[in-house]
């Protein structure tokens, strides 16, 4: 479900068409979390990092209006919900696209998430979803520790889906962080609202719904 914004009277209005008239006006924010407790819960609970952590996004996201905002035949919607996509590797080192419904509780998403991903692996189905915009695209790039993310982009066409990379975790002063990249299209969000994000995410990494 969704409804659609009036942008004649949005307070963003000005810099909603400013940004939607640039060739590339997607931006992106990279930097590094701090997933200690998530990680010490998930290793005494036998629940996968990943999927706990990408609840823990999840989460986050859906709290804040603008990550759920997407452009879709000129006009903008704001979804209800949004849901977690993923990339899922198989074993010849190919790809595909994953799809997930976000659940209320981290055991049962990450019980559909292995369900899902599992039926992934099976499939190959490569389906990249263009029409399903009630998404936010994963990627997890657990082999580095990256300082910055560039992704590939079609041009010609209106993309409003956030997108967001998890890099290899590494210990830094006691603590286990986590590398992640956030890239939005500046004509729905600023830095203000990513930043938001960070500080949600952060929060749900520590405790407030998963540990």
């Amino acid at each position: 479900m969704f409804k659609t914004l009036d942008t004649t009277t949005w307070k963003r209005r000005d810099v909603f068409h400013f940004f939607r008239k640039f060739d590339d006006p997607f931006f992106n924010v990279c930097t590094n979390v701090d997933v200690t407790r998530l990680f010490d819960f998930c290793k005494k609970s036998k629940l996968p990092f990943s999927l706990a952590s990408l609840y823990c996004s999840t989460n986050a996201a859906n709290a804040i209006q603008e990550f759920r905002m997407r452009l879709v035949g000129g006009e903008v919607r704001c979804y209800d919900v949004v849901h977690p996509s993923l990339t899922v590797l198989h074993d010849d080192e190919t790809f595909s696209f994953c799809y997930l419904e976000m659940r209320h509780d981290l055991r049962s998403f990450v019980a559909l998430g292995r369900e899902k991903m599992d039926e992934q692996l099976r499939t190959r189905d490569l389906n990249p979803g263009d029409d399903e915009h009630d998404k936010l695209h994963y990627s997890i790039m657990p082999w580095v520790s990256f300082t910055a993310v560039k992704h590939a982009r079609r041009f010609g066409r209106e993309e409003s889906v956030p997108k967001l990379v998890f890099g290899k975790t590494f210990e830094e002063n006691g603590q286990w962080k986590m590398p992640v990249s956030v890239e939005a299209n500046h004509a729905l969000m600023d830095g203000l609202h990513v930043g938001r994000y960070f500080q949600l995410f952060q929060r749900e990494l520590d405790g407030s719904s998963a540990v």
